[in-house]
């Protein structure tokens, strides 16, 4: 969907509203109302993270988070946004994710991260774990501790979608 969702326009750069829409559409198949949102009631939200680096020369990158989630308080209950692209070495990049290292001046590669983060009234049972009982882990440079079914993904973004705004 990254890759798609600006076909139709003549601007293709990503806005933090295409990622808001990314993450709903993402998880409708699990969320078939509004249970994705406050009050939550499976006790679980979708978060997508999508890291951008552009490499300028061997030690310096161009970065940007650009995130959504759906624990926002107002309508439509999507939190999203685009941080300002800031510079970062290699050795940070590298901290990040080592994927995200790029062979040569002005190549661009996106981290994609999408998880589901429990909230104060997870239950297992609530998402039809009798059995089985889901970790919750800490995903590097994600921040929250409390993700499940983190899923990573580095892609090649077509030209023009990034920086988002």
């Amino acid at each position: 969907m990254i890759q798609q969702i600006s076909n139709i326009r003549a601007e293709k750069q990503l806005t933090k509203e295409d990622f808001g829409r990314i993450t709903y559409i993402s998880c409708l198949n699990f969320f078939h109302t509004n249970t994705m949102f406050k009050p939550w009631p499976f006790g679980v939200f979708p978060v997508l993270i999508c890291y951008w680096v552009k490499r300028v020369n061997a030690n310096n990158y161009q970065f940007q988070r650009c995130y959504s989630n759906t624990a926002a308080d107002t309508e439509p209950g999507v939190d999203r946004a685009c941080d300002n692209p800031i510079s970062r070495t290699l050795d940070q990049i590298k901290s990040t994710h080592p994927d995200l290292v790029c062979d040569k001046d002005g190549d661009e590669r996106v981290l994609v991260r999408f998880m589901y983060r429990t909230t104060s009234n997870f239950s297992k049972d609530k998402i039809g774990f009798f059995l089985l009982n889901p970790k919750t882990f800490k995903m590097t440079y994600a921040g929250a501790t409390n993700n499940l079914f983190a899923y990573e993904l580095v892609i090649t973004p077509k030209p023009g979608l990034f920086p988002g705004k």
